[in-house]
């Protein structure tokens, strides 16, 4: 009796279809309050951050279903939906209203009452901008479609970061962030430290940049959900091959994927295949800073080289095939926000001549703005996840998640973290994040986000 009663309640249980409030990418309000919105919906400029509402005329039918007939003061602008997102970047006071299945990367997704399509615990129900759907009809969010990945930055469990794990406690460095990462579908860690049993201890304290870790903090891994490691780094040969060897056992041993290096140079350089909720996602990387040393070869294992004729070939082939491919590069790590053309190159290489999904920098301690190349997503440098360098420009840094949806990539969200004591990155406030992210996109230019790729 009690299946017959839940059958009939999913039958009656009406769809909902999720709209997107969006802005241009490089904006750096979050969002704002259903408050605000219905203000403006009833005329009333006051308060809220943009001056014009972008919608296509199904879209206007839809909000007119939720707030009713809009004041004739509005400003609300109707087009075709393949304009949206032209027009709004062209006028810097325009915010649109998209459906989910139709956002795309140059999209910043804006919450509401501080939810977002993009939230992590996202529920369409409990969501001001979902429209119930006539019985029978099916939503534009099924989250059986959906895939985050959080791509982070650099990790080094090594040095004073070891010493405060050994004096403060195994976990204390990852109890602010470990939820949120762990939250997502695949949760990216770029490792720059190999693990070893014979690695001193953290404690005395160790300050030499040759860097391992103990094998009791591959707990921090697993508590912050990880299951991609990316082996391009630098580091991670720095007591010899056998750190190396004995970590990608650790890794294989707890079911993690590595990609970016391995035991030979091809195997390095091949693809990691990820498929989730239908969504195909290869991943590559390669270090094209070295020193020699550390780049594997047929003989030794170590990261994989930048071979980039290589890489633009591999990535056209994934893409006729249906995958959707993730670059990251080791590359130069520079000592300032700014992006120097010596790094840029590679990254807007591969953009223009591959256009893979995303690139993403794993190398920079210190956080680096972002640009699009047409659709393509680069991310120059997201600093450090897990390292303990505290000067004012190595403090901040990003960790990203991207969403990808029925094939698709839609976009991402910006993550904003500062580390505390050496050790234990917290999420910044709301108006640490503001003065953050408008600096960061001061660095940023935008002149290829509209090339054709």
């Amino acid at each position: 009796m009690l299946v017959s009663l839940f059958s009939v309640f999913d039958i009656c249980h009406a769809a909902e279809k999720v709209l997107a409030l969006t802005a241009p990418y490089p904006t750096v309000t979050d969002g704002i309050t259903m408050r605000q919105m219905e203000r403006f919906w009833k005329g009333f400029q006051y308060g809220v951050p943009f001056h014009t509402l972008l919608v296509t005329e199904e879209t206007l039918e839809d909000l007119t279903e939720l707030f009713g007939e809009p004041s004739g003061k509005t400003d609300i602008q109707v087009m075709d939906a393949d304009a949206l997102l032209k027009t709004a970047w062209d006028n810097d006071t325009a915010w649109a209203v998209v459906p989910f299945e139709e956002l795309e990367p140059r999209w910043k997704v804006m919450k509401v009452d501080g939810i977002s399509p993009f939230s992590l615990d996202f529920d369409p129900k409990n969501y001001a901008l979902s429209v119930e759907l006539p019985n029978g009809k099916a939503s534009n969010y099924d989250r059986e479609k959906l895939t985050t990945l959080t791509l982070t930055g650099t990790t080094a469990m090594s040095r004073y970061l070891a010493y405060h794990i050994e004096t403060d406690g195994l976990l204390v460095p990852v109890e602010n962030i470990a939820e949120t990462l762990s939250a997502s579908d695949i949760t990216h860690i770029c490792n720059e430290a190999s693990f070893t049993p014979d690695c001193p201890p953290g404690n005395p304290l160790r300050r030499e940049a040759r860097f391992c870790s103990d094998p009791s903090y591959f707990a921090l891994l697993e508590a912050v959900g990880a299951d991609v490691i990316e082996l391009t780094g630098n580091h991670n040969v720095d007591w010899g091959f056998d750190p190396f060897l004995y970590s990608l056992d650790l890794y294989e041993n707890a079911g993690l994927k590595v990609y970016g290096g391995g035991l030979t140079q091809k195997e390095a350089q091949a693809p990691l295949y990820i498929v989730h909720n239908g969504n195909k996602i290869a991943f590559l990387g390669c270090n094209a800073i070295g020193p020699d040393g550390v780049w594997a070869t047929d003989t030794h294992p170590g990261a994989a080289t930048c071979d980039l004729p290589k890489m633009e070939e591999t990535i056209l082939k994934l893409k006729e095939k249906g995958w959707l491919p993730v670059v990251t590069f080791q590359h130069l790590e520079y000592t300032w926000y700014d992006v120097p053309p010596v790094q840029s190159h590679d990254f807007l290489k591969i953009a223009r001549e591959a256009a893979p999904v995303i690139i993403s920098g794993s190398q920079a301690h210190i956080p680096q703005g972002m640009t699009f190349i047409g659709d393509t997503f680069i991310h120059y440098g997201l600093g450090n996840l897990l390292f303990d360098q505290m000067s004012d420009v190595e403090r901040t840094s990003f960790f990203d998640r991207h969403y990808f949806y029925d094939g698709r990539y839609l976009g991402n969200q910006l993550e904003t973290i500062i580390l505390e004591n050496y050790s234990q990155p917290r999420f910044l406030d709301e108006t640490e994040r503001a003065a953050f992210l408008g600096m960061i996109f001061d660095t940023c230019t935008w002149q290829e986000a509209f090339a054709e790729n």
